[in-house]
């Protein structure tokens, strides 16, 4: 028995490997440009520059205000617009913004570039995606479901499926997200409305395949499309005081994605969730020269109303 036992020992000790501190000396990058901008149909150019920083620095980035940056858009080769700074935002954020008459187009592709004195120069491109559309949703009132919560407030549970009426070829890159209206009769003589965005549940292989990401929109993984599905399954809940309130509709803006808006996102969201001991994603990058993402993306919306309960 002694001997069984000095054999486990020994087996114990040589399993157990040692930690040690290893100081990995990374190579320092030189200063870039960095640019961000997400557009669609209807809307300005708005785009973040800053300057890149080193690993080590966790600082908040600087967004350039200098008039010597020269942003520029342009269209199969030829000069669109000069964007021009704007520092009108409630957060004092600094953007480079087109022209108010120059709006973005779905299908056209638009190149991008930009150029400070002292570093290199950066560029890149996108288009807006075609949408892809939902189908229609209609509720019955058997749909819904009033579930009474403990502080004496209720909330209403509303099924919805959001099914693509057909899948794009080239990639499946989609987004959404769900805000409700409800009326307020607090003064009956003077009933109003508010807006706020909608939760939902849904099942845990769904759950895990959606990514919150810093877009009002929950992103998710062209890896749900598996198998030809064509449908996405949730659950709204909206909390509602029965005694003054009525939630009347549900309204879902639906985005489709161009695959630099996607890839970007999503590895973003990676950043922020790896699990324990994995190696963390690159963050995507389609700015040549520099760092960031020019995206377009398409947005169509759609209204669910509620029906009477």
């Amino acid at each position: 028995m002694r001997l069984i036992i000095l054999f486990f020992i020994f087996v114990c000790l040589l399993s157990v490997r040692c930690a040690r501190d290893v100081i990995i000396d990374l190579p320092e990058e030189p200063t870039k440009l960095v640019a961000v901008c997400h557009f669609t149909e209807g809307q300005n150019f708005r785009v973040k520059i800053s300057l890149s920083k080193s690993v080590n620095d966790a600082s908040e980035p600087e967004f350039l205000q200098s008039m010597d940056l020269d942003a520029t858009l342009s269209v199969k080769g030829q000069f669109w617009d000069r964007l021009k700074p704007n520092t009108t935002d409630i957060e004092d954020i600094t953007y480079w913004e087109s022209n108010k008459n120059q709006k973005a187009k779905s299908g056209v592709e638009y190149a991008f570039s930009v150029r400070v004195p002292g570093y290199p120069t950066i560029q890149a491109s996108s288009k807006i995606p075609e949408k892809t559309e939902l189908e229609p949703i209609v509720l019955g009132l058997g749909d819904i479901s009033v579930v009474v919560l403990s502080d004496g407030q209720s909330e209403l549970r509303v099924p919805l499926e959001l099914r693509v009426k057909e899948m794009p070829s080239d990639g499946h890159y989609f987004a959404f997200n769900l805000t409700h209206e409800t009326e307020v009769f607090l003064d009956p003589q003077d009933p109003y409305t508010e807006e706020s965005r909608t939760n939902f549940l849904t099942d845990g292989r769904t759950f895990s395949l959606l990514h919150d990401i810093p877009e009002p929109v929950v992103l998710i993984n062209e890896n749900y499309w598996a198998d030809d599905r064509r449908t996405l399954y949730l659950l709204a809940r909206i909390p509602f005081d029965p005694a003054s309130e009525r939630p009347r509709l549900i309204f879902i803006e639906w985005r489709t994605l161009s695959e630099q808006f996607y890839r970007y996102h999503l590895s973003l969201s990676r950043q922020g969730s790896n699990l324990p001991f994995s190696d963390p994603d690159a963050v995507f990058n389609n700015i040549e020269g520099g760092y960031g993402n020019f995206s377009g993306y398409a947005v169509s919306m759609d209204t669910v109303l509620i029906p009477n309960f």
